[in-house]
C-alpha cells in the first residue's frame, strides 16, 4: 500500500495569503486610479457646491469662478440693531480666492511619500473632502459700507460733536453716546455671510461708543465759527479790493470734526466755494497757465505743443487767509497773487516722458446703434488721453469707475451666472478687449485680465479681456522706461485703442474682423526695437453642451417655447506671446491658458412644460400676448463656431 504524502495549511498562513492578495488588489486599483486622474482632482473634492472631482486644474478654475459669481449675484441679508438690511456682495469688492482653493484641491491625497498617500486614498473612497470656501472683501469698501451703517441704519448712532449752519444760524451739536458697528467681528460676519451665499439673515455686532470730544470743546468750536461769520472781510491787493459778504461766508463756512490725532473740531472756508467767488475779478488779477499737450501728428509722431506760465490767485491760499483776516479787528487780509505760476504739465516735463510715436494699434468691429454701443463710446472718451507713467500699473476699473445711469451708461447685454442678461454697462467688454491687444502687441507687461467665460467671434480668441465693476479688472504695467499715451478712436460700427510711448520706432497695427486676427508692423524700427509675436493654438478639450434648461413663463401658450440661449461647444485654448529685441534674441515669453464654457440652450416655456414640475397645464387655450409661433432669441453675437482655430502671428 502506498502513503500519500500531505503538507499541513495552517490556518495564520492562509490569513496572510488572503491579506496579501487583497492587498495587491487594493495597490492595483490605486494605481488604476492615479493614472486615471494624472492632472486631475483626485477623489470626491468638494468647494462649497462645486464637485471638482475628475476636473482637470483648468475646469475646476472655471467651477470655482461660477461659484463666485453666484456669490456675486446673490443678495446678502443682515440684521443691525433691529433693522434688516439688503447687501450687493459687489459693494464689498468681494472675491474668492480661485488660485489657492483650486491649488488646495489639486494637492488632495498626492501630498507626503507613497505609503501615506496609498492611505490616504484607502480611507477616502467612500468619504467626501471638502475644502472651505474662502473670500476677501475691500477694507476701504467695507470701512465706507459701515460708515453708512452708523449713520443710516443704527436708531441711536454716535454724535461725536459738531457745529452745523442751518437757515444762517451757527448752532451746537453736543456730544452724545451711541451705538456702532463693532469694526472687527462685523468683518467676519459679512465675509461669512457672502461665503455662505444662502441668504439667511446674520446679526451684525455693535458696540457702545464713547465720544472723545467734550461740551467745552464743542463750545470753543462755536466761538471760533461765530467770529468767522461774525462780518464781511476784505481781500486788497494794489489798491484794489474785493469783499466776500456775510452770506458769501456762510455758503464757505466748513466744519469737520477729527476723532482721533488729536481730536477736535476744524472750522475754515472751503476752497472750492470761495474760488467760486474769486471768479468776477480774476481777469483784473490773473493769466491763466497753459499745460503744455501732446500732439498726435497725421504720421502717427507725437510731438509736444508747449505750455505757459501764467498769474494766479491761489484760492486755498486765499481761504486760509480769509480764516486768518476773520480773527483780526480789521478783518482784511492781502490776496495772494502768484507770479510766474507753472503749469501743472510743463513742456520738459512731457518732454522727459518720450512719448515719441505709435507703439501698438487694435481695432475691432461691433454691429451699428444697439445699446451697448453707447457704452463702448462712454468708456473709450473716459479712457482717452490716460497717461500711464513709467512703472505705473493702470486699472481699468480704477480709471473709469463704476459704470452708472448718471455717467450716460445703459442696460446691454452682460454675462452673469453663465447667462445673457442686460445690466448697466453692458458691451464695455468690447473696449476692454480692444485696449487688452494694445497691451499684448505693445509688448507691456499683463498685470490681470480675464477672457470671456463664452466665445465671441468679434473677439480675438484667446486674446481677449473682459470687464465687471471691482471684481473682473484690466489690469497692465508699463514697464518701459517711457510714459504711455492712450488715444480712442470709434465709429459706429468699430472702436480703436492705440498706445504712443517709444519702442525705437516700431509700430504694430491689428484688427479682429470675420473671425481673424491680423497683425503686422506699419514701421520695423532699430535693432533695438521690441519685436511681438502672438499665436493662439489649435482647441484642445472640446466639451459639448449640457441638457437643455426650460425656464417659465406664464405669458407663452402651453405649446409655445422662446430659446433664449443657443447651445455651444466648450474649448480650451493656449495663447503664447514671445518678445524679441531686434526681432532675435529673446527676452520674454508667456503662455495663458484659457477654457471656454460649454454654452447650454435655453428655453422659455409655459410653467406647465418645465420639466419636473407639478403645475398642471390648462384645458382651454388662453391668449396671451407671446407670438403665435416657437421664436428664438439668441445672445448678443454669440457664436457656435467650427472645431478648428487659425494661428495668428506677426507678418515678417
Amino acid at each position: 500500500m502506498k502513503k500519500q504524502l500531505s503538507f499541513p495549511f495552517h490556518p495564520l498562513l492562509a490569513a496572510v495569503l488572503v491579506v496579501g492578495a487583497l492587498l495587491a488588489v487594493l495597490l492595483t486599483l490605486y494605481g488604476i486610479t492615479r493614472w486615471a486622474s494624472a492632472g486631475e482632482v483626485m477623489g470626491n473634492v468638494n468647494i462649497a457646491e462645486a464637485e471638482l472631482g475628475g476636473e482637470t486644474e483648468a475646469e475646476a478654475e472655471d467651477s470655482v469662478r461660477t461659484l463666485e459669481a453666484t456669490r456675486l449675484s446673490r443678495m446678502a441679508h443682515f440684521t443691525l440693531d433691529g433693522n434688516d438690511i439688503e447687501l450687493q456682495p459687489g459693494y464689498t469688492g468681494f472675491t474668492v480666492d480661485i488660485d489657492g482653493m483650486v491649488g488646495e484641491a489639486m494637492d488632495v491625497g498626492r501630498q507626503g511619500n507613497f505609503a501615506n498617500q496609498f492611505l490616504w486614498w484607502l480611507g477616502h473612497i467612500f468619504s467626501t473632502t471638502e475644502i472651505p470656501l474662502v473670500g476677501t472683501v475691500s477694507d476701504i469698501a467695507l470701512e465706507q459700507l459701515f460708515n453708512e451703517w452708523d449713520t443710516q441704519v443704527i436708531d441711536k448712532p454716535i454724535r461725536p460733536g459738531a457745529i452745523v449752519l442751518e437757515e444762517g444760524e451757527l448752532v451746537a451739536v453736543y456730544p452724545e453716546t451711541g451705538v456702532g458697528v463693532d469694526r472687527e467681528p462685523a468683518a467676519e460676519v459679512v465675509i461669512d455671510t457672502l461665503i455662505a451665499g444662502d441668504g439667511a439673515p446674520r446679526e451684525v455686532p455693535t458696540v457702545t461708543v464713547v465720544p472723545v470730544l467734550t461740551r467745552a470743546d464743542v463750545d470753543d468750536a462755536l466761538a471760533d465759527a461765530q467770529e468767522m461769520l461774525a462780518a464781511p472781510i476784505t481781500l486788497a491787493y494794489e489798491g484794489e479790493e474785493a469783499v466776500l459778504e456775510v452770506s458769501q461766508l456762510q455758503e464757505a463756512f466748513v466744519s469737520e470734526t477729527i476723532t482721533n490725532s488729536p481730536p477736535e473740531i476744524v472750522n475754515s472756508f472751503d476752497a472750492d466755494v470761495v474760488d467760486g467767488f474769486l471768479a468776477p475779478i480774476r481777469e483784473e488779477f490773473e493769466s491763466a497757465p497753459v499745460n503744455a499737450q501732446f500732439r498726435i501728428n497725421d504720421d502717427n509722431t507725437v510731438s509736444v505743443i508747449p505750455g505757459s506760465n501764467g498769474t494766479r490767485i491761489d484760492e486755498t491760499e486765499t481761504a486760509d487767509r480769509l480764516y486768518q483776516a476773520s480773527q483780526t479787528s480789521s478783518r482784511t487780509a492781502e490776496l495772494p497773487i502768484v507770479e510766474g505760476a507753472e503749469p501743472e504739465r510743463t513742456t520738459e516735463y512731457l518732454e522727459s516722458l518720450r512719448v515719441e510715436h505709435l507703439v501698438s494699434q487694435f481695432t475691432t468691429y461691433h454691429s451699428c446703434c444697439e445699446p451697448r454701443v453707447t457704452n463702448i463710446h462712454q468708456i473709450a472718451d473716459a479712457v482717452d488721453g490716460a497717461l500711464v507713467l513709467p512703472g505705473q500699473t493702470f486699472s481699468l476699473n480704477d480709471h473709469v469707475g463704476e459704470r452708472t445711469v448718471e455717467k450716460g451708461y445703459v442696460d446691454a447685454g452682460s454675462i452673469v451666472a453663465g447667462e445673457i442678461v442686460d445690466t448697466i454697462g453692458g458691451g464695455t467688454s468690447q473696449f476692454t478687449t480692444t485696449m487688452y491687444n494694445a497691451v499684448f502687441w505693445g509688448g507691456y507687461q499683463d498685470v490681470e485680465h480675464q477672457p470671456h467665460s463664452y466665445y465671441f467671434s468679434r473677439y480675438p480668441e484667446g486674446v481677449e479681456a473682459t470687464l465687471f465693476w471691482r471684481s473682473i479688472d484690466l489690469k497692465f504695467r508699463n514697464n518701459r522706461e517711457h510714459a504711455v499715451l492712450i488715444d480712442t478712436r470709434y465709429t459706429d460700427t468699430s472702436i480703436t485703442v492705440r498706445f504712443f510711448g517709444f519702442n525705437h520706432g516700431r509700430t504694430l497695427v491689428g484688427e479682429h474682423s470675420g473671425g481673424e486676427t491680423r497683425v503686422s508692423p506699419t514701421s520695423e524700427g532699430g535693432p533695438e526695437a521690441l519685436h511681438v509675436k502672438g499665436n493662439t493654438s489649435d482647441r484642445y478639450d472640446i466639451t459639448p453642451p449640457g441638457d437643455p434648461v426650460y425656464k417659465p413663463n406664464p405669458e407663452l401658450g402651453v405649446d409655445q417655447q422662446r430659446q433664449t440661449q443657443s447651445a455651444a461647444d466648450g474649448w480650451t485654448v493656449t495663447v503664447t506671446r514671445n518678445i524679441l529685441k531686434g526681432g532675435t534674441e529673446q527676452v520674454d515669453e508667456q503662455q495663458w491658458v484659457w477654457r471656454y464654457r460649454p454654452q447650454t440652450e435655453i428655453y422659455e416655456v409655459h410653467p406647465c412644460k418645465v420639466p419636473g414640475t407639478s403645475t398642471a397645464c390648462p384645458t382651454t387655450t388662453t391668449t396671451t400676448t407671446a407670438p403665435a409661433t416657437t421664436t428664438t432669441t439668441a445672445p448678443p453675437e454669440t457664436t457656435s463656431p467650427p472645431q478648428s482655430t487659425t494661428t495668428t502671428t506677426v507678418a515678417p
